[in-house]
C-alpha cells in the first residue's frame, strides 16, 4: 500500500510537472506575444504623439493663414473699392479732357486769327528788365545771354564810363561793377517806353536807379541815376540787346527818398558817437583798454602842450602804448569831469564839428572839438595831490572805416592842452583855491591882569581861556588886554589831508587875537619870571570818529580865510561823546575831519565801590580806567572831567600811573546849610581806586607841579559858588569860571568832595530872580588858598 501511495504520489507529481511544463510553455508564448504587442503599442503611441505634434503645428499654421486671409480679404475689398472710385475719376477725367481739348482747339483757332507780332514789344521790354535784374543780382550768366554778339555799350558818366563790346562789357564793366559793389537794388522811376523801329527791332528808353553799397566801404550808400536807351532786336526769333546807351550820374539817397538822411549825416553821427564814447570813458575813469577800444591797431595819440607831471608830451603809437597813457589817466585822477565843445571865433560854443569823406574805396572822417574841458581831481598818493586840474584840450581825431570790423576806428588823435585856473570855469564853484568863510563867531575882551577866566562857545565848540593868559606878539610884545575870538568856518576847495585820504573835512574853527589868525602870536602866561605857553582848553561835543588837522599859511580878512595848507594832525583826549584839547596856544585854523572808524578809544568804564565820606552819602558813581600818561576824559551825566596827559597820582604808599578814576555824586541834603545863606545844589567828589582822600594828589610827571583835573559842569550858574568839603564841612571857597549855564574849575588836583551852592529863591518874594549874560563871560574868583 505504501508503494502504491508512493507510485500514486509520483504519478501525480509527474502529472503536475507535465502540467507545469505545459503551463510554463504557454506562459512563455503568451508573454512573448504580450511583449511584442506592447512594443507595437509603444511604436503606435509614439507615432500618435508625432502626429499630434504635427497636427498642432498644422493647426497653428492654419490659424495664421486664416488671419492673413482675413487681412488679404480686407485689402482686396479696399482695392476693389478704390478701383471702382478710380474708374469713376477716370471717366470724369476723360470727360474733362474732351472738354479742355475742345477749348484748346478753339483757342488755337483764335490765336491763329491774331497778329503774333503784337507781342514782340513786351518780349523786348522783358529782355531789358532781365538785363537790369541780372546786374542787380551780380550774375554774368544772367546778363550775357541777353546780349547779341554784336552788342555795343556806350557808358557815359557813372559808373565806369567807356565804350564796350560784348567781351569787354563782360570782362570789364560787369567785372568792375560786381567787384566794387556788394549790395545792389534797382528800380525804374517810371514805366519804360517801347518804340518799334522795324518789324524785329525795338527801342526801349527809361530812367533806372541803382542803390549800391561799395564792398570796400559799405557805409557809403550810393545811388546811380541812369537815363538809358536800349536797342533790342529779334535774332532767330529771340529778342537780344544789340546796343546800350547809359547816361548816369550819382545822387545822394536823400535826393531820391524823401526824408532819408544823407549818408554823410548818418556816418557823422556814428563817428561822433564813438568819439563822445571815448570822452565819456575818460570822465568816468574807465580802464585804459575801454577808453582806447575805438583806436585802430597802429593808431597814434599825439600829446602837445601843458599836462600834469605824470603825462609826457610826444607821440604814442599802437593800441598798447595808447592804453598805457589812459591807464595813467585812470590812476592819476580819482575823479574827472568833462564836457566837449567847439568854440567858434565869436566865442559861441557849438557841438564838435564832424567831417565825413565817403568814397567807394576809402571812407574817412574827422572830428574837431577845440575846447574839450577836463576837471581832474588828483588821486591820493599822486604828485600834486590834492590839486584839481582844469585842462582845456583842443582835440582833432581822424577816423577810417574798417570793413573787417564794420566800424569806424581812430587812426590818429591830437591833443593840444592848456592848463587854466579852475575859477575861470567855475565862477560860482571854487574848486582850486582853499577858502574858509566865517560861519560863526564869539568874542570877549580879555584882561590878563584881572585874574579872571573866560568861556566862549559857537555851536558844539567851547573854549575856556585860563586866568592870566597874555597874547605875545611876534616882536615880543605882551598884550594883557586884547580881543579874543572863537571863529567857525565853512570850507571851499579843501579836501582830505595828504596823508589821510580816509578823512572827510567837515568844517573849521580858529582862535583870533585882535582879529588876527596867525602862528606869529602865542597865548602865554608868566611862571617864575618865565614866559610859558598857556593853551586855552577846547571842548567839542563830537564822537570819537572826529579829529582835526592844523592849517595855516593863508590870510584872514575878517570874513574869510584864504589859502594855506594842512600842517599836522592834532592830538585830542576823548570821552563819551566829547573831545578835549589842551595844547592849542596859537591863533590858527583847525579843520575837523571825520573818519569811518574811531580814531581813538574812550576810557573803559569799570565797577568801583565807594562809601560815605565826611558825612556825605553817595547816590551815584561813574568810574573809568585811566592811563595817566595818555590822559582821558571822564563823562558823568552833566559833568566832563579831563585828566590831563602826564598825570601821576601821588599816594602815601606810592605813585600810580594807571588807576580807576571815579566821579561820585552825593545827596546834597547831607551838606546842610551853606555859607552866605546859599543852599547846596550839587555834591560830588573824585575818587582814585575808590578812595576819596586829601592824602592823594594829581601831579605832572614831567614838571612835578600839580596837574589839576579840568572840571566842566553843565548846571544852573546864576550866582553860584564852589566849596571844598571835609570832615568839618565847608572848608574853603574854590575859584571857578562861570558862564551861561556852565561852571568850570581848573584847580582841583585832589580827590576830595566839593559842594556847589546857589542862592535860595524865596517863595514869598514877588520879584523873580533874573540873570543876564553877554558875549564877554565874567568869572568869580577868590584870593583864598585852595586845595583843588
Amino acid at each position: 500500500m505504501a508503494d502504491m501511495k508512493t507510485i500514486a504520489f509520483s504519478i501525480v507529481a509527474v502529472v503536475l510537472i507535465v502540467i507545469a511544463a505545459i503551463g510554463f510553455y504557454e506562459y512563455s508564448v503568451a508573454n512573448s506575444r504580450y511583449t511584442s504587442a506592447y512594443n507595437e503599442y509603444q511604436s503606435v503611441d509614439s507615432q500618435y504623439m508625432a502626429l499630434q505634434g504635427n497636427y498642432t503645428k498644422l493647426n497653428q499654421t492654419y490659424s495664421q493663414l486664416a488671419s492673413q486671409y482675413k487681412l488679404l480679404e480686407g485689402m482686396y475689398n479696399a482695392v476693389l473699392t478704390e478701383a471702382k472710385n478710380n474708374y469713376t475719376l477716370y471717366r470724369q477725367a476723360e470727360t474733362n479732357y474732351t472738354y479742355y481739348k475742345t477749348l484748346y482747339e478753339q483757342m488755337l483757332q483764335q490765336i491763329s486769327k491774331l497778329n503774333v507780332s503784337g507781342y514782340k514789344p513786351g518780349a523786348a521790354l522783358s529782355a531789358v528788365l532781365q538785363f537790369y535784374d541780372g546786374i542787380a543780382i551780380e550774375s554774368p550768366s544772367d546778363v550775357v545771354p541777353l546780349l547779341a554778339s554784336n552788342f555795343t555799350a556806350y557808358i557815359m558818366g557813372q559808373p565806369f564810363a567807356g565804350t564796350y563790346n560784348l567781351t569787354t562789357f563782360n570782362t570789364t564793366w560787369l567785372a568792375n561793377f560786381f567787384g566794387t559793389y556788394e549790395t545792389v537794388y534797382f528800380y525804374t522811376t517810371a514805366l519804360p517806353t517801347v518804340t518799334q523801329i522795324n518789324g524785329n527791332t525795338f527801342n526801349v528808353t527809361d530812367v533806372v536807379q541803382y542803390f549800391v553799397a561799395p564792398t570796400a566801404d559799405p557805409v557809403y550808400l550810393q545811388v546811380f541815376n541812369a537815363s538809358n536807351t536800349i536797342i533790342v532786336q529779334y535774332i532767330h526769333g529771340v529778342p537780344e540787346i544789340t546796343e546800350l546807351i547809359w547816361k548816369g550820374n550819382e545822387v545822394p539817397p536823400s535826393a531820391v527818398i524823401t526824408g532819408y538822411p544823407s549818408q554823410h549825416l548818418i556816418q557823422a553821427n556814428q563817428v561822433l558817437d564813438e568819439f563822445l564814447s571815448q570822452m565819456n570813458a575818460l570822465g568816468a575813469e574807465f580802464p585804459g583798454s575801454t577808453i582806447a577800444q575805438n583806436f585802430a591797431p597802429n593808431a597814434q595819440l599825439v600829446l602837445i602842450g601843458q599836462l600834469p607831471p605824470v603825462f609826457k608830451a610826444g607821440t604814442y603809437t599802437g593800441v598798447s602804448s595808447i592804453t598805457n597813457v589812459f591807464n595813467t589817466w585812470d590812476q592819476y585822477f580819482i575823479f574827472a569831469l568833462t564836457y566837449v565843445q567847439n568854440l567858434l571865433p565869436n566865442g559861441t560854443a557849438v557841438p564838435p564839428i564832424v567831417k565825413v569823406y565817403l568814397s567807394p574805396s576809402n571812407a574817412t572822417a574827422e572830428v574837431i572839438a577845440n575846447d574839450t574841458v577836463f576837471f581832474g581831481f588828483v588821486n591820493q598818493g599822486q604828485p600834486n595831490f590834492p590839486m584839481i586840474y582844469d585842462i582845456h584840450v583842443a582835440i582833432t581825431a581822424y577816423f577810417v572805416y574798417n570793413i573787417t570790423t564794420a566800424s569806424w576806428q581812430i587812426t590818429k588823435e591830437i591833443w593840444n592842452s592848456t592848463e587854466v585856473n579852475a575859477l575861470s570855469d567855475t565862477v560860482y564853484y571854487n574848486l582850486n583855491e582853499p577858502i574858509m568863510k566865517v560861519s560863526g563867531i564869539d568874542t570877549v575882551t580879555i584882561n590878563a591882569s584881572s585874574g579872571q577866566g573866560y568861556t566862549l562857545q559857537v555851536g558844539n565848540v567851547m573854549v575856556i581861556v585860563k586866568p592870566d593868559t597874555y597874547a605875545e606878539l611876534a616882536n615880543g610884545t605882551m598884550l594883557s588886554v586884547y580881543n579874543f575870538s572863537l571863529v567857525t568856518f565853512s570850507l571851499e576847495a579843501i579836501y582830505s589831508p595828504p596823508t589821510a585820504p580816509n578823512l572827510t573835512p567837515l568844517y573849521a574853527f580858529a582862535f583870533a587875537v585882535n582879529n588876527q589868525i596867525t602862528p606869529a602870536i602865542s597865548l602865554v602866561t608868566m611862571s617864575n619870571g618865565k614866559v610859558i605857553a598857556q593853551p586855552p582848553i577846547t571842548v567839542v561835543w563830537a564822537p570819537n570818529t572826529w579829529t582835526s588837522w592844523t592849517w595855516f599859511g593863508g590870510t584872514f580878512n575878517g570874513t574869510a580865510y584864504i589859502g594855506g595848507s594842512y600842517k599836522f594832525v592834532d592830538h585830542w583826549l576823548y570821552g563819551n561823546g566829547v573831545m578835549v584839547n589842551v595844547q592849542f596856544f596859537k591863533p590858527v585854523i583847525w579843520i575837523f575831519e571825520s573818519s569811518e572808524t574811531p580814531v581813538a578809544q574812550t576810557p573803559k568804564p569799570v565797577q568801583v565801590s565807594v562809601s560815605s565820606v565826611y558825612g556825605l552819602t553817595p547816590v551815584n558813581v561813574y568810574s573809568y580806567e585811566i592811563n595817566g600818561t595818555q590822559g582821558g576824559v571822564a563823562v558823568a551825566g552833566n559833568m566832563i572831567v579831563t585828566i590831563q596827559p602826564n598825570t601821576k597820582i601821588v599816594t602815601p604808599s606810592g605813585n600810580l600811573s594807571v588807576f580807576n578814576f571815579s566821579i561820585v555824586f552825593y545827596n546834597p541834603a547831607n551838606a546842610g546849610n551853606a555859607p552866605n545863606g546859599q543852599v547846596p545844589i550839587l555834591a560830588f567828589a573824585y575818587a582814585i581806586n575808590g578812595n576819596v582822600t586829601f592824602s592823594y594828589s594829581s601831579v605832572n610827571s614831567i614838571t612835578g607841579l600839580a596837574n589839576p583835573f579840568i572840571t566842566v559842569i553843565l548846571t544852573p550858574s546864576q550866582n553860584v559858588s564852589m566849596w571844598t568839603w571835609g570832615a568839618k564841612g565847608y572848608i574853603f571857597k574854590d575859584p571857578i569860571i562861570v558862564g551861561n549855564g556852565i561852571v568850570i574849575n581848573l584847580t582841583f588836583f585832589k580827590p576830595v568832595p566839593w559842594i556847589l551852592t546857589a542862592p535860595e529863591i524865596s517863595s514869598s518874594s514877588s520879584t523873580p530872580m533874573t540873570s543876564s549874560s553877554s558875549t564877554s563871560t565874567t568869572t568869580t574868583s577868590t584870593s583864598s588858598p585852595y586845595w583843588g
